[in-house]
This record gives structure tokens, C-alpha cells and sequence, in this order.
């Protein structure tokens, strides 16, 4: 039978449906390769970008990463990161530049005590000073990105305070910090102490926990060791000397004491509370040599000792030092937190008045050495003959000048 005009018209309809689907399928498959593909080219540049800026997509401060040291580190690489960012290549005045990036108003008085850059230099010298920074690369190697630590150590009076204050504000182990992006400073690897004590000696590590560290691993914490112009830590253990006791009301540091006779100087003892136990020295020049001896003469495991002078003239190059010795990422120098006020807070570091910040510490420690260290004849002789040559020199620390000598 013949078919209808009407009856083709529906079976042409009905047939180009399915084609139409077709198509349209075909359309949205093409567009979403195309934006895929758009996507994927886009991310490309992006990494590329990356790269050729050096930046870290993981990066916490998203900045660029750290070189880290390589085997042969050197105070050559501590200088070359020193210059990178010396406070003379940015202002005519780096002193005031200095203040200024660190969010300091200078008044007129603290303006005309400061030191000069070139004052400065001329006592703790030309670049930071480390200990230890060979030891960097092992602690990096030997311990996992997710266990690595660091914590501070050194006597009393030398810079404890202020180097955890540093990281804490500025650095983080970035593997930790990814891991745990809402923890505390802690949670990223900046510890208050390492799991021993930070006043302990090192020869303690093994056999002495400090409260709230026994879940700790002792291998996974570096040791950052704050270390002091033996002249000037000497002044301050007579002011505040913690758990150290020997004689000195009268005579500081009193490290010698005449015979009955006067013909022979003898060590006055220093007995000192560390570990939770009394320990005896044949003098304070005897405490610092073998504080740190145990560092840098005895101790296994890396370590790094760090000049409390740097901290207060240099906190941005030190802390980067620091941060990148254990693997960490420190903020960049515009987004860096200095560190004002005195690092020392709460009870038990002597009057509040008497703690100093950073414009005091500044006016305080960068006027040269007064003779003879403002010590008596027997005691700057003594801390001569007593004080580690080796280690004062390693550290670029200098004498006191001796008192001038006059012609008849």
C-alpha cells in the first residue's frame, strides 16, 4: 500500500533524532578534550614557570627554596649566603635600614649611641660563625623529613632564649608543616629544647630526659648550640647566675683568688645544677671551655653552634643558616619576624628593666671591648691562660685589649 505524504514526514522526523544526539554527543566530547587539553597546556607553563623561578608548589612561606648545604660545607657557604643579604648592600645607613625593616622607630637618642655597621664588624666580624655546619648534611641524610627536629642548647646567659624565638617565628620543617598544616611550631619541627634539656651537657644526651620528652627520639633533634663572648658571658653569669655558685659578690668573674703567700694564683671552683645534679669545674672559664668541648670535641651526632653575637646583629642571615642546617624553610627577608623585645619572658631571668631588647643589645654589645674586659689584672690574665685558644679563635672571638702601657 502506498505511504502517505504525512507518514514519510513522521518516518523522516523520527529517523534524525538519534543523528542530532549524534552530533551533539560528539560536540561535547571535543570541547571537554579541548579543555582538557587547554588545562593540561596551562599547567605545563605553570610548572615551567615554576621552575624557572626556583619556587617550591610545597613551599609554606611559598618562596623561593632554600639551597640547602651540600657535603662540603664550609664557612665559605655561610659567607656567600651572608653577603646575598649583608645589611650594607640596601641603604646608605644599613644601621638605620636594619631598624627600619625590622618595624623599629629610632628616637634621637638611640639614633646617636648606635654603633656604626663598620663598629660592628670591626668586633664580631665580617660574616656569621658557625660550628658543626659539616655535620648539616648528615642529620639530613640520617634522618626522615617527617622526624627531623631542632631545639636549642648552650649555657645559661648565652642566647638560649633567643635562637628558639627565631626559628619559632620563622622557620618550619616544610615536610612536617604539609603534614600537619594547622599544628603548633612545634607540630613543625621547632622545638623549645631537644629531648635532653637545653642546659645539659652534651655528654648527658643518652642518660637524661627532660620532662614531657621521654616520647621524643633524641637521634631526630639538632642541637642548636647558642655560644657567647666568654668576656662578656662571664659579666652576665656574675648578674644572673642561675644554678651556678663560687664566689663573686665582690670580684667578677673571680676565676683566680692569691695564695696566702701571693706567689700563686688559684682557680676559684664553680659547682653548677645541670641534669638535676651538682657538677664541679676548676673555674668559670672551665665551665665554658667544656660546655661546648662536648659539642665539638666528643659529641656523635650533628650539631651546629651559633654565636649569640650574630643572633643580635644578624637575625635574618643566622636563623636562614639554622633552618636550612635541618632541612627547614625560613620566611623570606620581607615577611621575616625580628625579634625586639628582650627573648627572655616570665620569672626567674632577673628584673624585668634589666632585660634587653634589640636597640639595648645593639648599643650594649656593639661599643668596643673595655680593657682588659673590665676585669682585674689577675682575672684577665687568668681568662688568657684559661680560655680555649682553639675554640675562641674557631668561633672569631677576640681578647679584650690589655691595658695600654705607660712610659716613665
Amino acid at each position: 500500500m502506498p505511504t502517505s505524504n504525512t507518514q514519510r514526514v513522521r518516518k523522516s522526523s523520527s529517523s534524525s533524532t538519534p543523528i542530532f544526539i549524534l552530533h551533539a554527543h560528539k560536540i561535547v566530547v571535543f570541547c571537554s578534550a579541548a579543555i582538557f587539553i587547554c588545562l593540561f597546556a596551562v599547567n605545563l607553563f605553570l610548572v615551567a614557570d615554576l621552575e624557572k623561578q626556583n619556587i617550591d608548589a610545597n613551599d609554606p612561606w611559598q618562596i623561593q627554596t632554600p639551597a640547602i648545604h651540600k657535603n662540603n660545607v664550609n664557612d665559605n657557604q655561610a659567607e656567600s649566603d651572608q653577603n646575598d643579604n649583608n645589611i650594607n648592600n640596601t641603604s646608605t645607613n644599613p644601621v638605620i635600614d636594619y631598624f627600619r625593616r625590622a618595624g623599629v622607630e629610632l628616637d634621637n637618642d638611640s639614633l646617636e649611641s648606635l654603633p656604626t655597621w663598620s663598629q660592628i664588624e670591626s668586633i664580631i666580624g665580617k660574616k656569621p660563625m658557625f660550628r658543626g655546619l659539616d655535620t648539616c648534611e648528615t642529620f639530613r641524610q640520617s634522618v626522615p623529613p617527617l622526624g627531623r627536629m631542632l631545639g636549642s642548647a648552650g649555657m645559661f646567659n648565652s642566647g638560649t632564649n633567643l635562637v628558639t624565638r627565631l626559628m619559632k617565628e620563622n622557620c618550619v620543617i616544610p615536610e612536617r608543616f604539609n603534614k600537619w598544616p594547622n599544628g603548633s611550631k612545634e607540630d613543625y619541627g621547632i622545638r623549645w629544647q631537644c629531648p635532653w634539656g637545653k642546659h645539659t651537657p652534651a655528654n648527658f644526651k643518652n642518660n637524661h630526659t627532660a620532662p614531657k620528652n621521654e616520647e621524643i627520639m633524641k637521634d631526630h633533634c639538632l642541637p642548636i648550640v647558642t655560644v657567647r663572648n666568654p668576656f662578656d658571658w662571664m659579666v652576665s653569669m656574675c648578674n644572673i647566675p642561675y644554678t651556678a655558685r663560687w664566689p663573686h659578690h665582690r670580684i667578677c668573674p673571680h676565676l683566680v683568688e692569691i695564695s696566702s703567700n701571693g706567689k700563686k694564683k688559684v682557680p676559684v671552683g664553680v659547682k653548677v645544677k645541670l641534669a638535676e645534679q651538682w657538677l664541679n669545674f676548676d673555674s668559670l672559664a672551665d665551665l665554658w671551655n667544656e660546655f661546648y668541648a662536648q659539642y665539638y670535641r666528643d659529641f656523635e651526632y650533628p650539631y651546629l653552634i651559633v654565636r649569640f653575637e650574630d643572633l643580635t646583629f644578624r637575625q635574618y642571615e643566622t636563623t636562614k643558616t639554622i633552618c636550612e642546617c635541618a632541612g627547614g624553610v625560613v620566611k623570606p627577608q620581607n615577611m621575616f619576624k625580628y625579634i625586639i623585645k628582650s627573648a627572655k619572658q616570665g620569672p626567674g631571668h632577673g628584673k624585668v628593666s634589666e632585660r634587653t631588647g634589640m636597640v639595648e643589645a645593639w648599643i650594649k654589645y656593639g661599643q668596643p671591648k673595655q680593657v682588659k674586659g673590665g676585669f682585674s689584672d689577675e682575672d684577665y690574665d687568668a681568662a688568657i691562660e684559661l680560655l680555649s685558644h682553639e675554640f675562641m679563635e674557631s668561633m672569631g672571638y677576640k681578647y679584650p685589649p690589655p691595658a695600654p702601657i705607660t712610659s716613665l
